[in-house]
């Protein structure tokens, strides 16, 4: 006769939550996104322990993470229509996060100290230069975020991290490719900038603006060395900021 399974409280809370949280990712609009908090879940640490966040921006981050936020695309949040209040174009919070070019210094901010957390915890072993104009093979003009060179392999990698609002599980990769698409046409020039003779990889690294952090960026600490817990300081960093663009967008 079969053994069977005993049904604990414990398994049958997973079950339930497991339950509950495939119904939300099913939701259209609050749940656009929201599959990638599951690929590295110490990330979501703030969740509980507004860690890095006041309270006020703590419950501004749970709106954001349902997609309730109080933008003019919410029905019955607005009298004057959906149109964004400083463009043209429809207001919606990704819309906000990041596309609004009233926004725009904010969102290079949230980039910029996104891109010192990385650069800084790569190991020493890298030469590390960051903003670094470059030339394409097509000659048009390049800024690449960071460049680390092993010397003693003679190769180097570049890295090109990117915040964006979750939209889904394919995100991360297409991210990458595109990134790719982007500066290996830079290789070239930078092998001789550096003198390099070995191989130069890109890397573009999706970060959610919501403070979500792909199973693909995870993967890239593990292989660069980089310690897996600044992985939670660039997700409380990118929650951190985005509550601040929403916030002067809607209020100043």
């Amino acid at each position: 006769m079969p053994k069977i399974k005993k049904i604990t409280g414990k398994l049958l809370r997973e079950w339930l939550r497991a339950e509950e949280f495939k119904k939300w990712c099913d939701l259209k609009q609050k749940g656009k996104g929201i599959l990638l908090f599951q690929e590295y879940k110490p990330a979501n640490h703030w969740i509980n322990s507004r860690n890095g966040l006041s309270v006020s921006e703590w419950k501004e981050a749970l709106k954001m993470i349902g997609n309730v936020s109080n933008v003019r695309s919410m029905p019955g949040r607005s009298k004057d229509g959906s149109q964004c209040r400083h463009c043209t174009e429809f207001e919606t919070l990704p819309h906000i996060l990041g596309f609004c070019r009233y926004g725009a210094l904010l969102r290079n901010t949230r980039h910029h100290a996104i891109r010192e957390l990385i650069a800084k915890n790569l190991p020493p072993t890298f030469e590390v230069h960051q903003e670094v104009h470059c030339i394409a093979e097509q000659g048009s003009s390049r800024r690449v975020d960071i460049i680390a060179i092993d010397r003693e392999k003679d190769t180097a990698i570049i890295i090109d991290p990117t915040v964006r609002f979750e939209t889904g599980e394919n995100q991360p990769l297409e991210v990458n490719e595109e990134k790719k698409a982007i500066y290996e046409a830079t290789v070239n020039y930078l092998k001789e900038k550096y003198h390099i003779s070995g191989n130069i990889a890109v890397f573009g690294l999706l970060i959610g603006a919501r403070g979500t952090i792909p199973k693909f960026l995870v993967q890239f600490c593990k292989k660069y060395k980089i310690p897996v817990t600044v992985l939670k300081d660039i997700a409380t960093t990118a929650v951190k900021y985005s509550v601040q663009i929403l916030r002067n967008h809607l209020y100043t």
